[in-house]
């Protein structure tokens, strides 16, 4: 009996040690599955922060060179930032590891928006006062060099990658097409007439109907006549390019300026000319003095201002002279301090 209850109790407790080993090697199974998960969890968590820096670093590049002006067009497109998507770290951000790249994403993302009102603002300004002019923002976009012209294009219709513009994060690229907006009309306006022509003058003379001073028929006046004294200096409306200077008939001597995208001003009847074809001139630059050469009267300053070749009224130009200096005077595109 003895000997039947050792032999028992030996199988038994042979069993028990059994059972315990195997209940062992099972915990022990599931610690080693636990140590791998965290290391798995270790690993995608330096991936998440390392991603983070990266989309972080990335997008403040980016906000350097657009608010501080070091970058445009194509430059600065081949800065937007890539579009990540979104990385799983729950138990990062519950550790707090990524607590400070959220907080400086939350101020990225609000300078974004910031920039991209400022933007929308400059944009609707600039489109005022051209209108103020009598003339179509859509115009001076349509002209405007670079890759959003939506002149002379075509082809077949290809869809872009599911993500859009390249990859690039959604919130930036559409704050890089708006900002594009801007320095295109910007850029355009330019070209606009914006410094009157002469310091010191008396308008005796509007544009379109009026009484040729002649033999006093009807006629149509194709610009303004401001009258001054002989000699005093006429200066360019805006910067361009001589393409007249010398006599031309009726104008007497004359100088025009071709300021692009189908702008130019005449200034006519001078007694002298400072300049020479080909001249580039500065917006303001002194191109001769008021006389009263050719098809004239007495001493005055013909100005006209034409667009694709016809003359349009520049009594708005000389009435919008302030506003659009001001405006010029502005860096091209929202500045940094504004969208801060």
């Amino acid at each position: 009996m003895i000997a039947g209850w050792l032999a028992v109790t030996t199988v038994s407790g042979a069993n028990a040690d059994e059972a315990s080993d195997r209940k062992t090697e099972a915990e022990l199974a599931r610690m080693a599955a636990q140590v791998q998960a965290l290391k798995a969890d270790t690993a995608a968590l330096k991936g998440s922060v390392a991603t983070t820096a990266e989309r972080i670093e990335a997008r403040q590049q980016f906000l350097d060179a657009l608010l501080t002006g070091r970058a445009r067009g194509n430059d600065l497109a081949g800065l937007l930032p890539r579009s990540t998507g979104k990385v799983s770290a729950d138990a990062a951000a519950t550790a707090g590891v990524l607590a400070p790249f959220a907080a400086l994403e939350q101020k990225q993302l609000a300078l974004v928006d910031k920039a991209s009102a400022t933007a929308e603002t400059r944009l609707r300004d600039a489109e005022a006062l051209i209108g103020r002019l009598g003339l179509n923002p859509n115009r001076f976009i349509a002209q405007s060099a670079g890759r959003f012209t939506r002149t002379g294009l075509g082809g077949p219709f290809i869809p872009a990658n599911e993500d859009g513009n390249n990859g690039a994060d959604p919130r930036f690229a559409e704050l890089f097409v708006n900002w594009q907006r801007v320095e295109q009309l910007e850029g355009a306006m330019a070209s606009l007439p914006a410094f009157v022509p002469a310091r010191s003058y008396t308008l005796t003379s509007g544009f379109g109907f009026r009484y040729d001073p002649f033999h006093g028929r009807g006629a149509q006046h194709a610009g303004l006549d401001l009258a001054g004294s002989h000699g005093e200096p006429i200066m360019a409306a805006a910067a361009g390019r001589v393409v007249r200077a010398g006599p031309f008939g009726a104008y007497g001597n004359a100088v025009d300026i071709d300021h692009g995208r189908g702008i130019m001003t005449r200034y006519a009847h001078m007694s002298s000319i400072r300049v020479s074809v080909g001249d580039k001139v500065e917006m303001g630059d002194r191109i001769g003095g008021m006389g009263s050469t050719g098809r004239s009267t007495g001493t005055h300053l013909h100005y006209e201002v034409r667009i694709d070749g016809q003359p349009v009224n520049p009594r708005p130009f000389v009435e919008a002279s302030n506003y659009l200096l001001a405006f010029k005077k502005d860096a091209a595109g929202p500045s940094l301090a504004s969208a801060q």
